[in-house]
């Protein structure tokens, strides 16, 4: 009797220590992926500080214009899933704190329905208020694969580009790379 209570209590501390739940993580903590893709913490601190260099960049070189940007949907050449979408809206974010106006373009057709409709119904809504940006945000992260000693290294390079549409002339251009050690078992393949 006493051995099969002994097996009992031991059998529920090995299932307790099996079935813990998830452990929650410190959001501002640095955290590195296994595989060596980007975080999100890097994108945001990425997009936070391109941001405030294109803000600079704008108040150095002012467009008597003014400035509009349409950030462009950031094209992933990684073998990783980036949440990319992170990366866009601090940038935005950073965008709209430096007084510059941001304009979601690919929203357009859904924005043109909705002024249709609003016609048809006889509400206020007009497409002369409709705003063209003057700027492009283009963003692409590429990325190279090595080994070096044994070890697999990532490195994956955030490219921005502002560009011009009246012109198509590259205004600014800014890229911040990210070279990591990838965990790996040190051999055959990736």
């Amino acid at each position: 009797m006493f051995r099969i209570l002994l097996i009992v209590t031991l059998s529920l501390f090995v299932f307790q220590d099996c079935s813990s739940g998830a452990k929650r993580l410190d959001e501002n903590e640095d955290l590195v992926s296994d595989s060596g893709g980007l975080t999100r913490q890097e994108l945001e601190r990425a997009a936070d500080k391109i941001g405030k260099d294109i803000i600079v960049h704008f108040k150095k070189n002012p467009n008597p214009k003014g400035m509009a940007l349409a950030i462009l949907q950031t094209k992933n050449d990684t073998s990783e899933q980036i949440p990319t979408d992170v990366f866009e809206n601090t940038l935005v974010a950073t965008m709209l704190a430096g007084k510059i106006t941001t304009i979601r373009t690919d929203k357009r057709e859904a924005q043109l329905k909705e002024i249709k409709l609003s016609q048809l119904l006889g509400t206020d809504l007009s497409a002369a208020n409709l705003k063209s940006p003057n700027y492009f945000v283009r963003t692409s992260i590429d990325e190279t694969m090595q080994r070096s000693g044994g070890d697999k290294i990532v490195e994956q390079v955030l490219n921005v580009e502002l560009l011009s549409i009246e012109t198509g002339e590259v205004t600014f251009s800014n890229k911040k790379i990210y070279r990591k050690q990838a965990v790996s078992n040190r051999g055959v393949g990736w």
